[in-house]
Order: structure tokens, then sequence, then C-alpha cells
């Protein structure tokens, strides 16, 4: 789905309960390594930050933090 659609523009519409599960230390980003600009590099994959962004975006969305886990808890 990642690859073929815009899916973040319909986090707000989920009627569903959502469970978003992340592992604070996961810096996966799909094409990382395609993006010339360190700037937004960096950025990328940010999962600390991109869980709690995300919850916002999806109402009545639970968020579950595993500290010090990265992509495969």
């Amino acid at each position: 789905m990642i690859f073929t659609q815009p899916v973040v523009y319909e986090f707000r519409v989920r009627k569903m309960p959502v469970l978003l599960i992340i592992g604070t230390r996961d810096r996966t980003a799909i094409g990382k390594n395609l993006v010339k600009d360190t700037t937004i590099r960096d950025k990328m994959g940010q999962y600390q930050l991109l869980g709690k962004e995300t919850q916002k975006k999806i109402p009545g969305s639970q968020l579950v933090e595993l500290d010090n886990v990265g992509h495969l808890p």
C-alpha cells in the first residue's frame, strides 16, 4: 500500500479501533538511501517522533512505544 497510495491522508477517516506499536529505535524508511538532501534523509525513519504524529492523525487510536527496540520487536 505504501508504494501505491498516500495512505497518510486516510488516517483521519479510520472508524475502527487502531493500535500503533512502534520500536523507538526503528530507523526504517523505504527509499531513504535514494534521498540526496541530508536534511530530509536524517529526518526519515524517526519512529519515536512519527508514532506520536501518526497517533494524533487517527482519532481514538492508541500508541504503544517499545523502548530500545528497532524494527523487529
